[in-house]
């Protein structure tokens, strides 16, 4: 998977756009990593399965999972300095869109090992509807029934009516059945996860994930 020969390692700050309380992470990788195997570190430092492929842009040019000819593209190749800044889709079905800052590039390291060296609020459930969704579940675990209740949705709805008298009375209908809809998906997607706790992270766990997958992968080499 690594050259050792030249090899540097980079730490990397990512932050999560779009979400509140803040995610960011803090990483040490390898510079001779390939775009997958970058993908498949960051997902292990976040939990998640990294199965709905990645997408970069660095420098004006975009790689991603989907073509061959970029996906194989190494870290380095991107001559990457201090302080640079490149844009990051882990997961492109759900759009999580991540800013990752170059903090510090070491040269000379003998170890080939990625780490990841801190971070900042907890990872979101992988599919729970990207950015959009986590917010609206976080909303709806702090307000409970009181979010979308039925006597906000009518009247929300009378004002409609009001401002727009021509629309059907079944266009309204089908508004309602949205909002129930969107609270029955919540209420299931926060069964399903548990209870969100959006401040949580542990160091301790990332770096479990992560010496997991490199043992797996001496395991599938070996």
């Amino acid at each position: 998977m690594i050259e050792q020969n030249s090899l540097k390692r980079i730490t990397l700050r990512a932050a999560l756009r779009h979400v509140s309380p803040m995610v960011i992470r803090l990483i040490s990788v390898p510079d001779r990593i390939d775009l997958p195997d970058f993908n498949d570190i960051f997902c292990a430092v976040l939990g998640w399965s990294g199965q709905m492929g990645y997408i970069l842009r660095v420098h004006g040019q975009e790689c991603n999972s989907f073509r061959r000819k970029t996906r194989a593209q190494v870290l380095h190749e991107f001559k990457l300095h201090r302080q640079e800044k490149f844009f990051y889709v882990c997961d492109t079905l759900h759009r999580w869109e991540w800013d990752v800052q170059v903090l510090d590039i070491e040269d000379g390291m003998e170890k080939d090992t990625p780490v990841c060296l801190g971070g900042r609020g907890a990872t979101p459930p992988e599919f729970c509807g990207g950015p959009t969704g986590y917010r609206l579940m976080l909303k709806r675990q702090r307000e409970g029934r009181a979010m979308l209740e039925p006597k906000m949705v009518e009247a929300g709805i009378q004002m409609l009516t009001e401002s727009s008298p021509e629309t059907p009375s079944s266009s309204w209908e089908l508004l309602r059945t949205a909002v129930d809809d969107c609270l029955v998906s919540l209420d299931a997607r926060l069964k399903e996860y548990g209870p969100l706790q959006p401040d949580r992270f542990s160091l301790q766990e990332a770096n479990e994930r992560l010496d997991h997958l490199m043992r797996q992968r001496l395991r599938f080499r070996a």
